[in-house]
């Protein structure tokens, strides 16, 4: 099925749904015209009777197996979290949301003349997503991403939380491992994660597998085993992971965060592929890479390690993350390469990131403004400065893939839980200047600007 039918069938299956609760309402306005036609001598009780429970058998949703007037009823709300429908005995629910990031991208720069920061606009996610419940302790959820005028399968999964404190996922979904990753890009304070993952996206991207997750009160337990994304290769036996990642919150309440993980990852490639390539982008939309080890052969296993902490106080925040790559290889010896960052945070409007931290996943949620931006009002929403320093080192041995550090300024506009503004400038401040590339690289200006609608 091609990109273009699949996102016809998604509308379709979106209209649908919205017309099944039109319907709903529109029941109860013909029983009301019904009731005017019986008080005006109009209908005679008899013909009422017959018209209103056919009406009543052909509009009637069932929610779920049961005879019960009551339990037939689907409730419908319209909120910051989507469209929501709820069967009248609760053990049904759905949900409907999305994302749209568009984006703005500039370099200023001395590059070689062969090399292009390409500049302009995109759309850098175009996301439509359902999730919902099924008898209370099954939840489904399925996300699908129309950016770059493709079509692209994000969370798939199905999960059981019937037990205490525990959630079983199987499907297409997130590995456990780093906090920036696990973390929406509707939630992060900056347009883009920062370089040092790209040093982890390679191996612990999405992928089919089962995860288990864990939580107490103050602390967090995520693992998972993997198989490979929904677009593996065909061609030989798929390759396998497996991540964890552990938390501890000591402190966690609306004014004050502390926050401590450690992570690991394996993930060994598939016969066919057994090549692995690690290298950054200054933005989506240009592919320019400063840092590129090219491919990498004779891979037999990479292991990840890592470490993860963040403090909140109030309108202060400030987070760090380690990773260092372990790679095994059967001819030309193993490598070591390492990233971290390091990024703080300043409501200016007072508001916390305290408060959006979520023990259950052991993560940051997205910032939600004290008062919402309204002239009328008089409210400002909620402004952000964030700062970050970002660091990957890909050289070692045969292998001089480059070393890198960016810096990166953002300014952060809340108008309100669903609308976001982004304002952001990063500069390479540093590289090994071991290419023409990486030497001219130094101090180039990259500029980026977001509008995000996420709901």
């Amino acid at each position: 099925m091609g990109s273009g039918m699949r996102i016809r069938s998604a509308f379709q299956s979106i209209v649908l749904i919205a017309a099944v609760v039109g319907v709903g309402t529109a029941a109860a306005t013909e029983k009301e015209l019904l009731d005017v036609l019986l008080e005006n001598g109009t209908i005679t009780q008899e013909q009422y009777d017959k018209l209103l429970n056919r009406k009543e058998e052909t509009v009637r949703v069932e929610a779920g197996p049961s005879s019960k007037k009551e339990d037939s009823a689907v409730a419908v709300t319209l909120n910051k979290r989507g469209l929501r429908l709820k069967s009248g005995d609760g053990k049904f629910t759905m949900r409907i949301g999305g994302r749209l990031h568009a984006q703005v991208t500039g370099h200023e720069g001395d590059l070689p003349a062969d090399v292009d920061g390409t500049d302009g606009t995109e759309i850098r996610r175009a996301r439509i997503a359902l999730s919902g419940s099924v008898y209370e302790d099954w939840i489904w959820n399925g996300e699908v991403d129309f950016a770059d005028n493709e079509t692209a399968v994000k969370d798939f999964w199905v999960g059981y939380r019937g037990l205490p404190g525990t959630g079983l996922y199987v499907g297409h979904q997130k590995q456990p491992y780093s906090l920036s990753v696990e973390m929406s890009t509707n939630d992060i304070p900056f347009i883009e994660r920062s370089i040092d993952n790209d040093l982890i996206i390679p191996f612990i991207d999405r992928a089919i597998g089962l995860r288990t997750d864990v939580a107490g009160s103050h602390w967090f337990l995520a693992t998972g085993v993997y198989g490979e994304a929904v677009d593996s290769n065909r061609d030989d036996d798929e390759g396998w992971g497996a991540a964890g990642r552990f938390v501890v919150a000591p402190i966690h309440n609306e004014k004050h965060v502390v926050h401590l993980g450690i992570r690991s990852a394996y993930r060994q490639p598939s016969n066919a592929s057994d090549s692995i390539r690690v290298r950054d982008e200054t933005t989506h939309m240009s592919n320019l890479h400063i840092v590129d080890t090219g491919d990498i052969a004779d891979v037999k296993g990479t292991a990840l390690v890592g470490a993860e902490a963040a403090l909140a106080v109030g309108p202060f925040s400030v987070f760090g993350e380690y990773n260092e790559a372990f790679i095994d290889r059967r001819l030309g010896g193993d490598l070591d390469f390492d990233s971290w960052h390091v990024a703080t945070t300043w409501t200016i409007t007072g508001e916390s990131r305290a408060a959006a931290y979520n023990m259950s996943s052991g993560e940051f949620k997205r910032l939600t403004p004290a008062r919402d931006f309204s002239i009328s009002e008089g409210g400002l929403g909620a402004w952000e400065f964030a700062m970050r320093l970002a660091s990957l080192d890909v050289n070692d041995g045969p292998v001089q893939g480059g070393e890198e550090k960016v810096l990166t300024t953002a300014l952060n506009w809340y108008v309100n839980p669903i609308v976001r503004f982004m304002f952001e400038w990063s500069r390479i401040l540093d590289t090994d200047d071991a290419t023409e590339l990486r030497n001219r690289a130094e101090d180039l200006n990259i500029l980026q600007f977001r509008a995000q609608f996420m709901f």
